[in-house]
């Protein structure tokens, strides 16, 4: 039996059983607070390490590279939201305290989540205007500006995180497993909520990436036109910058949407057998995993691809990265070869 708490205080006995009548493995709660705490310490390592490389690295003070810190900080943020309140819930059901942490708590994560698709869009737009026009984002883009943007985006998600609060069930509390189950009557506002900001945020990034892709193919093909015609002439030189412009930003942009990509593929998978369950399969033991074990920890899943692919796939980070971390081996040799006093 799996005690189950709601937001009255009332306990409500709740048994997790399949259609055999067999209980979920004991070990399950175990496992899965486990894959939390490894997943989350790998999130927060690495996306550290990213920032702080980009702190102390002079070439990476850029546009791009801040608001990419802002990404990960965010996501640093929501990660500890969707794992220290579920393992708080989880310990204190093992150790039979009241947990103070609850689902209220874990809703928090509807602000560091909405900031994550923002930042993706703003550093979209960044790319867009530092490819169309150089001169002008090299002139805008000044240090107030970039943490007018920064903070701006924080603020903007103060609204539909209010709103989430306010019109979201807070649902019901599985201890046992640190979950936090959104009732029937909600589903439908959770999903706008949550499901439609990522939704919305990922086709401003494949408009905005589809236009670079179209101005790309525009400036190679008028320089084909305009060599044909005059050779290497003044407006060819002109493009042919253009063109470098575009190549020197294309990285970039293709990690941007590796990231995106792959946390939409993690999130409509998991939506796709989520569904596909609710609809046709009647076995409790499926929906008890969906809903405790599988979909709380699919949002940590979702959270890794980003300090991955922005530490090991962008290179401009990853040589500055890999030389910290051999700064730091040397002078941890240093220290422990040193003489006590």
């Amino acid at each position: 039996m799996n005690s189950v708490m709601d937001f009255s205080g009332s306990v409500i006995n709740q048994e997790i059983v399949d259609d055999e009548g067999s209980v979920l493995p004991g070990y399950v709660p175990y496992l899965s607070l486990v894959f939390k705490m490894i997943i989350t310490t790998a999130i927060l390592l690495l996306s550290g390490w990213v920032v702080y490389t980009i702190k102390i690295t002079g070439s990476l003070h850029k546009p791009h590279n801040i608001f990419v810190a802002n990404l990960l900080i965010s996501g640093m943020i929501a990660t500890l939201l969707l794992s220290a309140v579920p393992c708080t819930m989880m310990i204190s059901f093992q150790l039979g305290v009241e947990s103070f942490l609850g689902c209220f708590a874990w809703q928090l994560r509807f602000l560091p989540f909405h900031v994550n698709n923002i930042s993706l869009v703003i550093i979209a737009a960044d790319k867009v205007l530092a490819i169309t026009s150089p001169f002008k984002h090299k002139r805008m883009m000044s240090a107030r500006v970039i943490a007018a943007v920064i903070s701006g985006s924080w603020l903007l998600a103060v609204v539909p995180t209010v709103y989430n609060l306010v019109n979201v069930s807070k649902g019901v509390e599985v201890l046992e497993y640190g979950a936090c189950i959104v009732e029937e009557n909600s589903l439908l506002t959770f999903a706008l909520a949550f499901v439609l900001p990522m939704i919305t945020s990922s086709i401003l990034m494949v408009i905005l990436n589809a236009h670079l892709t179209i101005r790309a193919y525009q400036v190679h093909k008028q320089i084909e036109r305009e060599m044909s015609l005059s050779g290497q002439s003044e407006n060819v030189i002109t493009l042919k910058k253009k063109q470098h412009n575009i190549r020197r930003n294309r990285k970039p942009i293709i990690t941007l949407l590796v990231v995106v990509f792959g946390s939409i593929s993690i999130n409509v998978a998991l939506a796709a057998f989520y569904l596909v369950g609710r609809l046709w399969i009647t076995s409790p033991t499926y929906h008890d995993v969906m809903e405790y074990v599988i979909a709380p920890n699919t949002g940590l899943v979702a959270r890794f691809i980003h300090p991955l692919v922005y530490g090991l796939y962008f290179k401009q980070v990853r040589k500055p990265m890999i030389a910290c971390l051999k700064r730091f081996v040397r002078m941890s040799k240093v220290n422990s070869v040193a003489p006590q006093p």
